[in-house]
């Protein structure tokens, strides 16, 4: 029989012997799909703690959203006011649980843009846009708004990338207001 009878044998074991050695170390924790608040009274001594996606705190007030609701459709018709073929638009809280925006999108064509950047609820807000490419880098321009109200300014960008951000008070624990800002690149 000699080795080569073995080889099959120990070939057979390995393959089965691999898959279990890969998922050993494994756990997964599947959220529970059903969550009744009966079940949830009867498992509060045993619960383990959730993961938090967002800062922990009070419900949300109602004021406060509706506020934000206002401020959403009175940001969105400053930053429209601008004419031309929108390249980028984003829009987000200046403060409260999930707040700040940051995005990027291509230009396809190079040469001047409108940079348009607006907030409401808020003292103020800066917005920064950046664009890198292999020819050429643009610092960052910062446009710093007095809410409620716009700033623009006209920009040259060439063919690559272009990002913008919220810049944002650094306190996490900022008191939520409903106050947002945004940009808005025009031209093209």
């Amino acid at each position: 029989m000699g080795i080569k009878g073995i080889r099959p044998g120990v070939t057979l074991s390995l393959c089965l012997l691999v898959p279990l050695m890969g998922t050993g170390g494994c756990s997964y924790d599947y959220p529970d799909p059903v969550h009744t608040p009966a079940a949830e009274a009867d498992d509060t001594a045993t619960a383990e703690p959730q993961p938090m996606t967002e800062s922990a705190g009070q419900p949300p007030d109602p004021q406060v959203l509706d506020r934000g609701v206002r401020n959403y459709q009175d940001l969105e018709a400053l930053l429209k006011a601008v004419p031309g073929p929108t390249l980028l638009f984003e829009q987000g809280p200046l403060d409260g649980p999930a707040r700040g925006f940051g995005t990027t999108e291509q230009v396809s064509q190079a040469g001047p843009y409108t940079v348009t950047a607006a907030c409401v609820g808020a003292a103020n807000a800066k917005v920064f846009i950046r664009q890198e490419n292999p020819k050429v880098t643009l610092w960052p321009v910062e446009l710093t708004v007095d809410c409620p109200g716009s700033a623009s300014e006209v920009i040259t960008l060439q063919q690559g990338y272009v990002s913008a951000h919220l810049s944002l008070p650094t306190s996490a624990d900022t008191p939520w207001t409903g106050a947002v800002g945004g940009v808005r690149v025009t031209g093209g």
